[in-house]
């Protein structure tokens, strides 16, 4: 493994733990949410805001570069399969550039997005949102994760291009000591 890769796992692995934190907290925010609703009668007023603009956000995009380094992401292959091993390969090499240029479109936009809510000062005016903190506290969650992405896209177009994202650089399973 170059150090490159150790690097980039370290941050994946980081990216991971945060959006795994964020799932939680928006389980337990639920849980919480209905019973206040329902026992006491007095509802959470920005856990719905703090789910939609935070929470899910994170789960999503700071998972991304490590669902694609494990291969857990959706994978329909009955037609790869089937195909020959020469048409396999050139299927890796043109989804690899794809999946590049697609996370490359989607950083740019998120920078673009979060550098534009910066510079603007964007914040819900006040009364209009249950929370009134930046945009850009945000939507600079849809960068980080897809920049991540975009590198372990290119790390493994680089270095493994004739194999599907995900295929081989799972980690290797558990085993019980001694067997």
């Amino acid at each position: 493994m170059s150090g490159l890769d150790a690097g980039l796992r370290r941050v994946e692995d980081a990216l991971a733990a945060v959006a795994a934190v964020a799932l939680l907290t928006l389980a337990g925010l639920v849980v919480l949410g209905v019973v206040l609703r329902y026992v006491v009668g007095q509802p959470i007023a920005w856990a719905f805001a703090f789910t939609t603009d935070y929470l899910l956000v994170a789960v999503f995009f700071l998972a991304l570069p490590y669902t694609v380094r494990v291969g857990a992401h959706v994978r329909i292959d009955m037609l790869y399969r089937a195909m020959p091993p020469r048409a396999q390969r050139w299927c890796d090499v043109v989804g690899g550039v794809l999946a590049v240029l697609f996370a490359a479109a989607l950083t740019w936009g998120g920078m673009a997005l979060t550098t534009g809510a910066w510079a603007g000062g964007d914040v819900p005016p006040p009364g209009g949102a249950e929370l009134s903190w930046p945009v850009w506290t945000s939507t600079i969650m849809v960068p980080l994760g897809a920049g991540v992405l975009l590198v372990r896209l290119l790390h493994d177009l680089v270095v493994h291009p004739t194999e599907p994202a995900g295929e081989t650089r799972t980690e290797p399973p558990a085993t019980e000591a001694g067997h």
